[in-house]
């Protein structure tokens, strides 16, 4: 009889333990997230409306960085263009690319951007019409700007939204067309990230390009220090 109890605690055990090594595997390594649409499908997840059409296709405003890129009109003037990354050295590579583009056609600087008043009336929205999209903070972060008479608005990059496990990065333009005043068009395009915005992975990331040469400054300066 002790023997039996024995082996059934052992066996209750084991069964504890594959249990928990499933559940680490599934959360934690294999990299593809449940309910996720394919590379092809992924810019639509920071376009407003993407799901009931209101997909444009890729703005000719920037140059191409990612064969995975699609835009949304939300007025005349208004638009989101979203670049979509599965691979790290790919989104790089497209990040500095984009950032070389910008210096070199209009006036690129960073800005801080605080939408919480903006989110918390779309939690509010959302809650009242029965829809739950995951926000977790920051809800203030930086932006890279950009101004050209062609057009003029906020960059910001998402780094894996989903799962820390996943390779997933965008890099999202939230801007407003032929214009360069960007501090009165600044209210609504913060509602439009608002409406965006999306982060369900706590240990994600939200903040502007940050071009290679850049990045090789700031390591060089704490190397140096």
């Amino acid at each position: 009889m002790f023997y039996k109890k024995l082996n059934k605690k052992i066996a209750l055990l084991v069964f504890l333990i594959i249990a928990l090594l499933g559940l680490w595997l599934i959360f934690d390594v294999i990299p593809i997230g449940p309910g996720l649409p394919p590379s092809e499908g992924m810019p639509g997840w920071y376009i407003p409306g993407a799901w009931q059409g209101n997909e444009q296709g890729c703005t000719s405003l920037f140059p191409k960085i990612s064969p995975y890129c699609n835009a949304g009109n939300y007025s005349e003037e208004e638009l989101i263009n979203v670049w979509y990354f599965d691979d790290e050295s790919e989104f790089l590579k497209g990040e500095d690319t984009l950032y070389r583009y910008l210096e070199e056609n209009g006036n690129v600087f960073y800005q801080e951007l605080n939408i919480s008043e903006e989110l918390q009336e779309v939690i509010e929205r959302r809650e009242t019409e029965n829809v739950w999209s995951p926000i977790y903070s920051p809800y203030a972060f930086n932006a890279t700007g950009y101004k050209s008479p062609e057009t003029s608005g906020y960059f910001l990059v998402y780094e894996k939204p989903f799962l820390k496990g996943r390779d997933d990065y965008f890099i999202v333009y939230y801007g407003v067309r032929n214009t360069t005043n960007l501090a009165k068009e600044a209210p609504k395009l913060k509602k439009l990230i608002a409406e965006s915005y999306y982060m369900a992975n706590g240990e994600g990331k939200v903040d502007s390009l940050k071009p290679e040469n850049k990045k090789g400054k700031d390591n060089s300066l704490f190397s140096w220090f």
